[in-house]
């Protein structure tokens, strides 16, 4: 069973998409969000397989919200759901971790499939979207897909290192060995094939386990 958070000011919209994916037996919606701060707020709780989103949120934006929701949950994709289709937008919302983007004009089924594809950690875009800007999202995303074989503690160790702090403080934060922290340190970077701190930072920024 797939468990979607819909997220969108609009009740109508809302409840449309709730409508649409409860006819579908492997769905379940598990809560719906007025509001962006709602949305980060619910998906840290709930912790659903995909959170559809609506850019123009109250509060917070829909890529801050995508933003937040990455960062508290990496294993939660969020997609995009709107009418909105600038360049600039779709660039800044898949820069902050959103894999899909889709037209509220499209077909119900395309909205489903694209549903399904985000539950499968696989992206999905409306044919309108421009090719150069979904290129450029993939140059990016084949970092995040290795942040996937990542443990969490070798996530947490990467997160302090590429904030600055040396093995030694790393081992006092997480109250481990500094031996266990260079154990860590080192099946990461082998994992996500980087090969120096500075290499180590980068991958961090555009993984946004750090903050630029």
């Amino acid at each position: 069973m797939v468990s979607v958070l819909v997220a969108d000011d609009r009740i109508v919209s809302r409840r449309g998409l709730r409508a649409l994916l409860e006819t579908c037996q492997n769905f379940e919606v598990c809560a719906e969000a007025c509001n962006g701060r709602e949305a980060v707020e619910l998906s840290i709780s709930h912790n659903p397989d995909v959170v559809v989103l609506e850019i123009e949120l109250p509060i917070i934006d829909g890529i801050e919200a995508t933003r937040r929701i990455r960062h508290q949950r990496p294993q939660t994709e969020v997609m995009i759901l709107t009418s909105q289709n600038r360049d600039a937008t779709i660039r800044d919302v898949l820069h902050a971790g959103a894999r899909g983007y889709v037209l509220k004009s499209e077909p119900e089924e395309q909205i489903v499939l694209a549903i399904e594809s985000l539950a499968h950690h696989r992206s999905y875009f409306s044919r309108s979207i421009p090719a150069s800007v979904i290129n450029g999202f993939r140059a990016n995303g084949d970092a995040v897909d290795q942040s996937r074989s990542l443990t969490a503690r070798e996530r947490e160790v990467i997160r302090l290192i590429a904030d600055g702090k040396s093995n030694k403080s790393v081992a006092y934060l997480l109250d481990i060995s500094i031996k266990t922290v260079e154990a860590h340190r080192s099946a990461a970077m082998r994992k996500v094939n980087v090969h120096s701190t500075a290499e180590l930072v980068r991958y961090a920024i555009r993984c946004r386990l750090i903050s630029p």
